[in-house]
């Protein structure tokens, strides 16, 4: 009896583990994240400690930190830095909810998040409806812009 309830602890937990939502970027070591990134986030933010980095591809870092207790994301390029700031959704403008559910009704939030780009900033909401997923952008008053093409 002892190996069936093992056993069985053993296929709930594997099966547990296996269903957790995971990152669909790599995780890498700081070491292993080309320097002039690495420098950029500390010049921009000296105060972050504890940062978790992700590689999506060879020119594309992500550091992962919390500032002020909200979850921030910096997207690394070539090119450019971006930086996404998580907002929970029972704080996102109550007209951007309005906007969705009104819109898309079928549709679940899966995160809003205001996003600085070249110093412009919006809110941004990924949303999802069975299969198909798309990103709305906001002003920073909650007023709708446009749909975007899906990004990273």
């Amino acid at each position: 009896m002892k190996k069936y309830v093992l056993l069985l602890l053993a296929a709930v937990t594997v099966l547990g583990c296996t269903s957790m939502k995971k990152s669909a970027y790599k995780s890498v070591d700081q070491r292993n994240v080309p320097e002039r990134y690495v420098k950029d986030f500390q010049r921009n933010r000296p105060e972050v400690k504890d940062v978790r980095w992700e590689m999506a591809d060879s020119n594309t870092y992500f550091a992962n930190f919390k500032s002020m207790d909200n979850d921030c994301i910096m997207k690394f390029t070539r090119t450019r830095v971006d930086t996404y700031y998580l907002v929970p959704t029972e704080y996102a403008p109550s007209n951007i909810i309005d906007f969705i559910q009104e819109k898309y009704p079928e549709s679940k939030i899966n995160r809003v998040y205001i996003l600085d780009s070249r110093n412009l900033k919006t809110y941004r909401a990924d949303i999802q409806n069975k299969n198909e997923k798309r990103v709305l952008e906001f002003d920073l008053n909650g007023n709708f812009n446009k749909e975007i093409e899906h990004d990273n």
